[in-house]
């Protein structure tokens, strides 16, 4: 009886832990995506504008702007 009773205990924590493992990270919850104001027309004067890429959440980020040299 008691080696059942340690088997059972056994799968449980097995169970849990897969169930933890495959879970999703916490901190990447996703929400709205955030608006953006668009930057002022002279903020890439002297470079070029980079569409932001999209982050885990498929939100668009901001625009970089590279150095033209």
């Amino acid at each position: 009886m008691k080696k059942i009773y340690a088997l059972c205990i056994f799968l449980l924590i097995v169970i849990s832990f897969s169930a933890c493992v495959n879970q999703k990270d916490t901190d990447t919850q996703c929400g709205e995506c955030p608006q953006f104001a668009p930057p002022p027309p002279d903020w890439c004067k002297n470079g070029t504008i980079v569409p932001g890429v999209k982050d885990e959440c498929g939100c668009q980020m901001p625009a970089k702007c590279e150095d033209k040299s």
